[in-house]
């Protein structure tokens, strides 16, 4: 009897077991009201990250409302950096000339005194009339060196504007070509192109005579020639500006730091005279420059044989 009541209790019991295994327990039935609290709780938290982030906004916004204020006192001040730069290697130029002048003056006088010396003592009318045509002709060289770098001192103007790219060669070339034969440097033009380049022709101008001076100093003592070039670029809608000298040349561990600010390979010496010294701001300031201009200048050297700097510079289809 017992046997089987156990059997008749254990097949009742089976199917509610099989069906535990295979749904499981039923889910306890949650609290409404602890539902709305968590959900109110949430809610709380996301209010408070959401002002934490909008005080996170304004502060990252006046930050970068402060990081554009300075980054344009910055520009301004790299702006008046610039032109400062531009115009101390103005000056050094023309600290360089000046000193020729002096030399170059000093000679004229000694012939224009010498020769009125000389036709006075004889009391001579032809020995007078040459000496006064002598006395004529050196002032008059004088005065075209003085006005030259009048001119060039002077040369203030910011405003582009539209100039043949041989005239704008001879006139760097003439400021200094009175004295390249001081230094016996034979002088040599070479111009293929009239074509018309808008620039600042007084800051081009800055750039070529510091090629000059630099060629005139990497020939001496011995000399040698110095090829003032302007000619159509290879690419098309440009014109080169070259100034190839045969000088001592640059060393090709030099060639990559020549444009270098304050990068120099002329220190001064203790019996420098403070005009030939290198200050190692001359060809940055003219690879700036010819930028400006639109342009870019290379170079090419050869130790002991020579240099060419070429500085090209757009084209454009108008009339000076």
């Amino acid at each position: 009897m017992r046997a089987t009541e156990t059997s008749i209790d254990t097949l009742q019991r089976e199917p509610e077991q099989a069906r535990q295994q295979t749904v499981g327990p039923e889910p306890a039935l949650n609290d409404p009201a602890d539902e709305i609290r968590s959900l109110k709780a949430e809610l709380d938290r996301s209010r408070r990250y959401a002002q934490h982030a909008d005080k996170s906004v304004e502060a990252a916004n006046a930050d970068i409302k402060t990081l554009k204020a300075e980054l344009t006192q910055v520009r301004r001040h790299t702006v008046r950096m610039e032109q400062a730069l531009v115009e101390a290697q103005r000056l050094a130029t023309i600290g360089q000339l000046a000193s020729q002048m002096a030399h170059e003056f000093k000679n004229v006088l000694m012939i224009i005194m010498g020769r009125a010396g000389y036709a006075l003592s004889e009391n001579d009318a032809e020995l007078t009339e040459k000496a006064l045509q002598t006395s004529v002709d050196c002032g008059q060289r004088g005065a075209d060196v003085v006005k030259g770098l009048l001119d060039y001192a002077n040369g203030r103007q910011r405003q582009s504007r539209v100039i043949r790219a041989d005239e704008l060669m001879d006139r760097a070339v003439d400021l200094v070509a009175w004295a390249l034969p001081k230094s016996h440097v034979q002088l040599v033009r070479e111009y293929e192109s009239d074509a018309c380049i808008r620039v600042v022709p007084v800051r081009i101008e800055q750039v070529l005579l510091n090629l000059i001076l630099n060629a005139r100093n990497a020939m001496k003592p011995r000399g040698g020639r110095l090829t003032a070039i302007v000619r159509q670029a290879g690419t098309e809608g440009y014109v080169t500006l070259c100034l190839k000298d045969t000088g001592c040349g640059i060393p090709n561990e030099h060639l990559e730091r020549i444009f270098d600010p304050f990068f120099t390979t002329r220190p001064r010496s203790e019996d420098d005279s403070g005009s030939e010294w290198g200050t190692g701001l001359g060809l940055p300031v003219a690879r700036d420059l010819v930028r400006q201009a639109g342009g870019e200048i290379h170079v090419e050297s050869v130790p002991n044989e020579g240099s060419t700097f070429t500085v090209l510079l757009p084209v454009i289809n108008e009339t000076p």
